[in-house]
């Protein structure tokens, strides 16, 4: 993943109709990223221009303009193709369908008014951890079953460096030679004594590695079952790229958008600190 292009550096736009609000967000981003480029929108079309132009990685966009609307800001200038890497939408409430229209928008976050900067240097923080890669250790036994999480994982906020492994013997061998940031394992791999056996090993030779085990069958019971084995999370099949998100935010100790905790159901209960 790059930040950069023939745009020249990494920017972050600030879009709202309120002058003081947009020098707080952008002080806090500085104070943050000294190395972003900050850019300032006060209108819809400026919002819109500002995006095509500089293409982004980051942008906080209110709601209401004079000329129009955040949302219809968002629209247009994804209509051209430019999508946002880190859309903040900003309100002064939560209206009823805010989920829905922040996933039409591929938003990122809902930041409500007043400004909580702690909630912004929190969003800050995620932000720059997921632009970092990720690497990732996939253990399934099956070649289709892979196939289908690595399209999954690819479309994940998070900057993943996968890496596929078939069998348990050589993903212990790997998670012993190279670190991992999270190990993704399925419970019915074959061989040995399955995905939990292996996950046991990992925290043996790996014991800072974040275990992540994937079942088809009954996700609550596994993670009863698995807490006492040191499984930080278990992913129920069939699962989508923001249920994965959502672990990672977990294991990695970033603070987890709302939004995310809006539009995934709830996981089973992780298990006990290490």
């Amino acid at each position: 993943m790059s930040d950069k292009d023939d745009r020249g550096p990494a920017s972050a736009l600030v879009a709202d109709r309120d002058p003081a609000l947009r020098r707080s967000l952008a002080a806090l981003i500085r104070a943050h990223d000294p190395s972003l480029q900050i850019i300032e929108a006060e209108t819809s079309r400026e919002t819109c221009e500002a995006c095509l132009i500089h293409r982004p990685v980051l942008a906080f966009v209110g709601l209401q303009f004079e000329d129009a609307t955040g949302p219809e800001a968002v629209a247009r200038f994804k209509a051209q193709g430019f999508v946002v890497p880190c859309l903040i939408l900003v309100a002064t409430q939560i209206f009823s369908r805010w989920t829905e229209v922040s996933q039409h928008l591929d938003a990122h976050e809902f930041l409500r008014l007043p400004l909580d900067e702690a909630h912004v240097a929190g969003l800050l923080q995620a932000h720059a951890r997921r632009r970092q890669p990720t690497r990732l250790l996939l253990v399934d036994s099956a070649a289709q079953s892979r196939a289908l999480v690595r399209r999954i994982l690819a479309t994940s906020g998070f900057n993943l460096a996968v890496e596929e492994i078939e069998s348990g013997p050589h993903a212990l061998k790997l998670a012993r030679q190279a670190a991992c940031d999270v190990a993704l394992i399925d419970i019915g791999l074959r061989g040995g004594g399955g995905g939990l056996e292996l996950a046991c090993q990992i925290r043996e030779v790996a014991p800072g590695t974040p275990l992540v085990l994937m079942t088809g069958g009954d996700a609550a019971s596994m993670a009863q079952a698995s807490r006492h084995f040191g499984i930080d999370y278990v992913l129920k099949k069939p699962f989508f790229a923001r249920d994965v998100d959502r672990v990672l935010y977990h294991v990695l100790g970033l603070r987890r958008p709302y939004l995310i905790n809006a539009t995934t159901e709830a996981l089973p209960a992780q298990a006990a600190a290490r």
